[in-house]
């Protein structure tokens, strides 16, 4: 498993989505699946290459209805709305603005394992092969203090919405108001410089932990499930593309196979450094949680096997096991994380093979392997 992390992200290197990397490594995937006598395909979708592009427009119409709302309050007050309504779709990996920014070409990587009798159950295990760009509040110094910004972001945007909302519909003197909005209306503006700054200056991070270990023990999952199969249970393999831009290679693949509600998924991100845990909830506003009959299979499979993984929420920036939760199916995600409850050279420079830890993988492989007999009995 190493030797996969080491080829993604050091012989092939930064995967960006949507560039001539990740499709390097896309082929990669394939051979190996190939090699182990499967069938992989890859599906190919149009993508966007950046989530900040859709974040850009969704601060820049805030910032255009503190312009705004001086002159023509109720259209500022509508800007805001718009601008909310955005966030929460695009936060929760529902495309908003991002269906109408230019995509480039991504794909997936599709392989499955039939059950050796009739099918009564189906599982799907995924993890992504791109890698993300980097950004200031990404670094070390900054990382830490993720979350807090982003809920006062999003505070921030609540707050301009409610204020221009009364000014519009209240007696309250509307100047008043939009003094008051002019604090959240900065914070905002300069959360679209960030991210400006993160397109123009920014890198491509090697991607070895995120998420060059989960595709790893995909592979291996995948390499003993070909000489095992399941009885009854059909085990399709999904490595995707484009996840780093906005779960795009999820979204594709639900749309191309519109599996059935009762399929269960099991989400494999940022598992190879740390202490393994078992996401109970994941979604950064609001979140959803788990399917409790995978959480039950996972601490029965701890149990047995005398893993010692944590079981806790999950409550950062999108996974592809958000996008499957919000839309229904029933959805673990496997990851780890270190002492202080960070993502380990989460998004920089640092997430190099060097890091990601053997151990880390071979207990992920045994979760997941757990699992799948789990929902084979």
């Amino acid at each position: 498993m190493l030797n996969h992390v080491k080829v993604l992200a050091e012989e092939i290197g930064p995967r960006g989505s949507c560039t001539a990397e990740e499709k390097k490594a896309a082929d990669y995937i394939k051979n190996e699946l190939s090699a182990m006598g499967l069938l992989p395909q890859l599906e190919s979708f149009k993508a966007v290459t950046s989530f900040s592009w859709a974040f850009i427009g969704i601060y820049l119409l805030f910032v255009v209805a503190a312009v705004a709302f001086p002159f023509r309050p109720a259209l500022g007050f509508a800007f805001a709305l718009l601008g909310l309504v955005a966030f929460y779709f695009e936060s929760n990996t529902f495309p908003f603005f991002s269906r109408f920014i230019p995509k480039k070409p991504s794909q997936n990587v599709v392989a499955t394992i039939p059950a050796r009798s009739k099918t009564l159950r189906k599982v799907v295990v995924m993890a992504h092969y791109d890698s993300s760009r980097s950004a200031w509040n990404f670094s070390p110094q900054m990382v830490k203090n993720f979350r807090l910004s982003y809920l006062l972001m999003t505070g921030a945007m609540v707050l301009m919405t409610v204020l221009y909302a009364l000014g519009t519909w209240s007696p309250i003197s509307p100047f008043l108001l939009w003094l008051l909005s002019l604090p959240p209306a900065v914070y905002l503006f300069i959360t679209l410089l960030s991210l400006v700054h993160r397109e123009l200056k920014g890198v491509y991070t090697p991607g070895a932990n995120d998420n060059a270990s989960g595709v790893a023990v995909l592979l291996e999952v995948a390499k003993i499930l070909k000489k095992h199969p399941p009885l009854t249970t059909r085990v399709t393999l999904v490595a995707t593309g484009a996840e780093e831009s906005g779960t795009n290679g999820v979204l594709a693949f639900l749309r191309r196979h519109r599996p059935a509600k009762d399929t269960f998924f099991i989400n494999l991100d940022n598992l190879g450094i740390g202490r393994t845990a078992v996401i109970t909830r994941e979604g950064i506003l609001g979140g959803k949680p788990a399917s409790p009959e995978l959480l039950f299979l996972a601490r029965q499979v701890c149990r047995e096997k005398k893993i010692e993984a944590s079981f806790r929420p999950y409550s950062l920036l999108t996974t592809d096991g958000t996008a499957t939760l919000f839309r229904g199916y029933r959805t673990v995600s496997i990851m780890a994380f270190d002492e202080k409850g960070l993502l380990p050279h989460w998004h920089w420079p640092t997430d190099r093979a060097e890091h990601v830890r053997a151990e880390n993988l071979e207990t992920a492989k045994e979760l997941v392997m757990g699992l799948i007999r789990g929902i084979e009995s």
